[in-house]
């Protein structure tokens, strides 16, 4: 037998606070997505319901700026031009998890910014997830020559070591012809 006040139709709803928990963010939040009628919900008895479908289909817009128009083409003036660094290098069998804890670390802390560099990443290979490539970029006048660089690396390194296998890195330099 049903509760009182609880039948299927108003189970087929959520409160804000459910909805806050579902998606993973503060209840004045949910308001916000509300007001700005992202989220449809109902007013019942003085409190907004909303539909569990719509809170299961709902899709958060990413953070930061969303750029309206891709950025255009472009070449640096005066000569000055983009170099960069990649390096492949296979993750250890199971430390994927403790990689991400420790460049997690890495970032709170930010630790490793190699001096110059414009763009630092860390990428994980979607076809062989067992690999990843850390991907540094310079402008030309900024990039440090390969001794420098690789004395740099070597706290990083030391620092993952029992997550990535160094043995296994594969280091490629590249020069940028245009850019956004």
């Amino acid at each position: 037998m049903e509760n009182e006040g609880e039948t299927s139709n108003t189970r087929d709803f959520v409160t804000t606070s459910e909805a806050a928990e579902a998606l993973g963010v503060s209840y004045y939040t949910v308001y916000e997505y509300i007001k700005e009628k992202r989220l449809v919900a109902e007013m019942v008895g003085g409190i907004y319901m909303i539909p569990k479908k719509a809170v299961q289909e709902f899709k958060a817009k990413p953070t930061g700026r969303v750029r309206t128009r891709p950025p255009l083409w472009r070449k640096y003036r005066a000569g000055a031009k983009v170099r960069g660094m990649d390096i492949r290098v296979r993750v250890r069998t199971g430390q994927q998890k403790r990689l991400i804890e420790k460049l997690e670390a890495i970032l709170e802390a930010q630790r490793y910014l190699f001096p110059g560099t414009m763009q630092r990443y860390v990428f994980e290979e979607e076809a062989e997830p067992k690999y990843i490539v850390i991907s540094l970029i310079w402008k030309d006048t900024e990039m440090p020559d390969e001794s420098l660089i690789q004395q740099n690396l070597k706290p990083l390194q030391a620092e993952l070591a029992d997550a990535l296998d160094w043995d296994t890195a594969r280091y490629t330099t590249k020069r940028a012809i245009i850019h956004t």
